[in-house]
């Protein structure tokens, strides 16, 4: 049982993201934290967590025990749950991130929804402008939209989804409607900060033609509301997720532009790092994702 509890230690270690907010969460004192991570990695023989006097960071083994190590815990609680006669076996904390702008749309109101109907599970979601490691992080679910960069996860797709090019009519009026992606150079594009290699680059399908356009613009910001507000109020075009511009571009606020070029996809997914065993309240919580978006009036661009 100690090799359990070693487990369960280190789990939520990293869950708080360094030794002295562990302490906190565990009620000991950060010397004790400091002292049995040092002797779980003495019974081990490697190095769990790379760490300095700032930040800390999982080593190669660190992630491989993190990740099969929450995976062997959930096992054992989901065997003490299916030998409680007669309880819900759905029951645990539940982690989960999410973006922003969707998180706070619809995420917020479909985990209302989901303790309603699993009251033994408690839901700690984390809403951030950028995917966060789950492993690391120790999330159980993350909800994503478009490739996913990672491949040691394991993703559900949830619904199709498209990205949208668009702007005010405003704007359009004033410097022109793009016939081409390649027109789009001489215009003012407002850019979201998300993914540094690919700041500023649009790019665009049509058949077998690809390509690729550097736009640029006087405004951008790491924030997908942001960029949409100003939009709005015509200060130039932008791509964004169907969700968020669907309601615009139906009552004329928006117009889309170059609706024959599909852009890089956006489908919804859940994902998750588990291996073989997925535990029942993740898998729980996937499905019921996947009923809520059938049953919501989810935009989806189109698709």
């Amino acid at each position: 049982m100690d090799a359990l509890r070693d487990l369960e230690f280190f789990g939520v270690l990293c869950r708080a993201g360094s030794l002295s907010a562990a302490a906190r969460e565990l009620d000991v004192t950060p010397a004790a934290t400091s002292k049995r991570l040092a002797a779980i990695e003495q019974r081990l023989g490697v190095q769990l967590l790379n760490r300095n006097t700032r930040s800390m960071s999982l080593s190669a083994e660190g992630e491989l025990y993190l990740r099969e190590g929450r995976a062997i815990v959930g096992r054992v609680a989901e065997l003490e749950n299916r030998l409680k006669p007669g309880e819900d076996t759905v029951r645990g904390a539940l982690r989960i991130n999410a973006s922003l702008g969707f998180g706070r749309k619809y995420i917020a109101a479909l985990v209302s929804a989901f303790v309603q109907r699993h009251p033994l599970v408690t839901v700690d979601m984390d809403l951030s402008d950028h995917p966060l490691d789950l492993v690391e992080r120790s999330y159980d679910v993350g909800i994503r939209f478009g490739a996913l960069p990672d491949s040691t996860l394991h993703a559900r797709r949830i619904a199709p989804h498209r990205r949208l090019l668009c702007a005010a009519p405003g704007y359009l009026e004033r410097a022109g409607t793009p016939r081409h992606p390649v027109d789009l150079a001489d215009h003012n594009c407002l850019i979201l900060r998300q993914n540094e290699e690919a700041y500023g680059i649009w790019r665009f399908q049509r058949g077998r033609e690809q390509l690729s356009v550097k736009v640029q613009g006087n405004l951008s910001a790491n924030d997908g509301e942001s960029v949409v507000a100003w939009a709005l109020d015509g200060h130039g075009i932008i791509q964004r997720a169907a969700w968020e511009v669907d309601a615009y571009i139906a009552r004329g606020a928006l117009v889309e532009i170059l609706p024959e070029y599909a852009l890089p996809q956006a489908d919804i997914s859940a994902v998750y790092h588990y291996q073989q065993f997925v535990p029942p309240k993740v898998r729980a919580f996937i499905d019921f994702f996947a009923e809520y978006v059938a049953d919501t009036a989810l935009p989806t661009g189109g698709a």
